[in-house]
């Protein structure tokens, strides 16, 4: 019998990447990998390519973190099984793992194929998996989203003036000056930050680069 690409990705999934991931502590949802620890749920999701078809299979793999408590805090409700798109903290795994490849592609249903794909896989989880472990606090998170990046920056912003943690608001106020030094969006993101800081009764800050 002879079996499409997508049939094969779907056998990798459940022969191979179901039984890694519930040795390493997760839960499968779709193609989504929880794993609540630490107060935090990490967060591994396979994202098919909308081009795929029965010969051609692409893929890329999202990593993220959740805050309950970040969540909470702002008050937004807390989500049981967030996406990726709702984690504070969500990278593609080549901006983790330092690879040169940006997704994962099945071009053969040939067996050889397969198990290199697998083994493949399975390297770059293990270094995202090897990141995920020096996450260990909602503290740790925060930490890491100023030190690199987030969509959410609203929302951290926020929590971090509802906890007047003003050490952690200098820092990335600073961190947001060095990047849009000369920027025209400077202003429209220094204009948006007071606004956040006047709402929790902390005095406007300006960016330290200018």
């Amino acid at each position: 019998m002879t079996y499409s690409l997508i049939e094969i990705f779907n056998e990798i999934v459940k022969e191979y990447l179901v039984p890694y991931f519930k040795s390493k502590g997760f839960k499968k949802q779709n193609l989504n990998f929880y794993k609540e620890e630490k107060g935090l749920t990490f967060l591994i999701n396979f994202q098919k390519s909308t081009s795929n078809s029965v010969d051609y299979v692409r893929f890329y793999i999202n990593c993220s973190i959740y805050s309950a408590e970040v969540t909470s805090t702002i008050g937004e409700d807390v989500l049981p099984n967030p996406k990726h798109y709702d984690c504070l903290f969500n990278e593609r795994f080549e901006r983790i793992t330092g690879s040169k490849n940006q997704e994962f592609e099945l071009l053969s249903s040939h067996e050889k194929s397969k198990t290199i794909l697998v083994n493949d896989v399975i390297n770059e989880l293990d270094k995202v998996l090897d990141f995920f472990s020096t996450i260990n606090s909602n503290d740790d998170l925060v930490d890491t989203c100023i030190e690199g990046d987030t969509y959410f920056w609203r929302q951290l912003f926020t929590y971090l003036a509802i906890k007047k943690d003003i050490k952690r608001l200098d820092k990335y106020i600073e961190r947001y000056g060095d990047i849009f030094k000369g920027d025209k969006r400077q202003q429209w993101f220094e204009t948006e930050i007071n606004i956040i800081l006047r709402e929790n009764s902390i005095e406007p800050m300006k960016f330290k680069a200018e």
